[in-house]
């Protein structure tokens, strides 16, 4: 699995053990959540907060994997902006992960053709920097610190630990009083003590070429659980919570597939009830000592029908979700997954576009409620030859995950003509104690269908209907409840 590695001039060598899917040694996990993009929104007020929630918009980028000439999957990623340092900030494009613990900038001591490629993080060129050690200590002028290597499942990064400020969205943006904002003045949001937190940040000396040459963003900002971080001084959340700098101890994330300009979005202290088209239904984030937004998964049900004989026999809790926005597939435990690649796939008929397919939905039944996915959420987009294999049957513990939304590519018999079918975007995760091994990775197609908001101080997941434009369209069309809004029927 996944460790942190750390050295010193003087000092021994730190190994912090991390066990996640192809994540980041350090921080456990790399998978891209979403990146923030553009800026940051005007301010909704929070239900129950007596400050503005910052939104932030997320761009996605989407890089075609080919087989045999065919696309049969796209790595994705959410980016936006954040910006550290002073008293001249310096901005940079980051993916937002729930998945790591960690700030990973490029430093400007790097300077590979990939490094090269992204803004880099000059250190000396703020006042507010402080090169330290793991421990916090300060690094003598001179002197050699300790470095870090965090080992993700698509590639590693290298570098030392430097203490700063780091905040949300774009370095000045003004905000003007408007309609989400309309009791309260103007509001500086960008340079707004909510949106900042002093935290120990990985300046990366070395960038491995996958995945940071093939997207836009520059860096990460992980969003897990504070054990998850080598220390408390370096999970941002936890540090934005500890110096009272947000109105609630919750972000809400809305994931888009970007059809007609329409954008993703970060809510930051809090979350934006315009992005619901359902209440929020709460469920327990479980076994937080290990980092992770996990929920208990009580069945995964195929249609009417069928039940997957694992969850509901175990009766310990030890069947869980974990919560992934850098993962744009639906992991399963490896040994199921050859059951439900086969019962969602299906032949293609008159449709090029396999979200329209007749398959069954997957209710993935939490304690009270469930998640209900259709072919519109799970299914590939693009038809594929019965000849081009998208699966691996090494799972998550050799391979760990892709964590860009890489589906892996077996070799098949080529030759004569071949069928067409659409199939599901599921992944296999093979994962020992104490995350696996029946644990389900809830990426992309959860997050597309459901607004998730997470609650780091309960710790609490909600899930509502996401007001997305095909989701609200299908609403007004259907003149009734959405799939996935009710509640679990008892």
């Amino acid at each position: 699995m996944s460790s942190v590695t750390s050295t010193g001039a003087t000092r021994s060598p730190v190994r912090r053990s991390c066990s996640l899917f192809g994540i980041a040694t350090i921080s456990c996990s790399m998978g891209f959540l979403i990146p923030v993009s553009a800026a940051l929104s005007t301010p909704t007020k929070d239900a129950t907060s007596v400050a503005p929630v910052g939104l932030i918009s997320l761009r996605r980028e989407s890089v075609p994997v080919q087989r045999k000439g065919q696309v049969v999957a796209f790595k994705t990623s959410y980016s936006g902006t954040i910006h550290v340092g002073s008293p001249e900030p310096q901005e940079f494009r980051v993916v937002f992960d729930t998945g790591s613990g960690h700030v990973v900038l490029p430093s400007v001591k790097c300077s590979s053709a990939v490094c090269l490629q992204h803004r880099r993080f000059d250190a000396t060129a703020s006042a507010s920097s402080a090169v330290v050690n793991t421990d916090g200590s300060l690094v003598s002028e001179g002197a050699e610190g300790d470095r870090v290597t965090i080992g993700y499942g698509t590639g590693k990064v290298t570098g030392e630990l430097v203490r700063e400020r780091v905040c949300l969205g774009p370095a000045a943006q003004t905000l003007p009083r408007g309609e989400a904002n309309s009791s309260g003045p103007a509001v500086d949001v960008a340079r707004a003590a909510t949106t900042c937190a002093t935290v120990h940040t990985v300046a990366a000396t070395e960038l491995s070429a996958n995945p940071f040459s093939l997207f836009s963003f520059d860096g990460i900002v992980g969003l897990g659980l504070r054990d998850l971080s080598l220390s408390r001084e370096f999970n941002f959340l936890d540090l934005l919570g500890r110096s009272g700098g947000a109105a609630s101890s919750s972000f809400g994330i809305f994931l888009s597939e970007g059809h007609d300009g329409e954008e993703s979005e970060l809510a930051v202290g809090g979350h934006n009830p315009e992005r619901l088209l359902s209440p929020l239904t709460w469920s327990p984030a479980i076994r937080p000592e290990l980092g992770y937004w996990q929920v208990q998964v009580k069945a995964v049900h195929i249609g009417d029908h069928f039940t997957l004989p694992l969850c509901q026999d175990t009766g310990d809790g030890s069947c869980r979700g974990v919560i992934d926005t850098g993962t744009s597939h639906l992991g399963v435990p490896a040994p199921h997954l050859k059951t439900l690649q086969e019962m969602l796939t299906v032949a293609v008929t008159d449709t090029q576009d396999c979200r329209g397919a007749e398959a069954p939905d997957i209710k993935i039944e939490l304690p009270g409620f469930n998640l209900t996915l259709t072919p519109d959420d799970y299914m590939r987009r693009l038809p594929l030859r019965e000849d081009v294999g998208v699966g691996s049957w090494r799972g998550m513990a050799d391979q760990l995950l892709s964590r860009v939304g890489l589906g892996w590519a077996g070799s098949q018999p080529s030759g004569g003509e071949f069928a067409q079918h659409c199939r599901p975007r599921l992944m296999p995760v093979r994962l020992p104690e104490p995350i696996g091994p029946n644990v389900f990775i809830l990426g992309e197609p959860v997050l597309h269908h459901y607004y998730t908001v997470f609650d780091w101080a309960a710790p609490r997941i909600g899930f509502g209907l996401a007001n997305s434009r095909r989701q609200a369209a299908a609403l007004r069309g259907g003149g009734g409840e959405a799939a996935g809004g009710a509640p679990l029927s008892q």
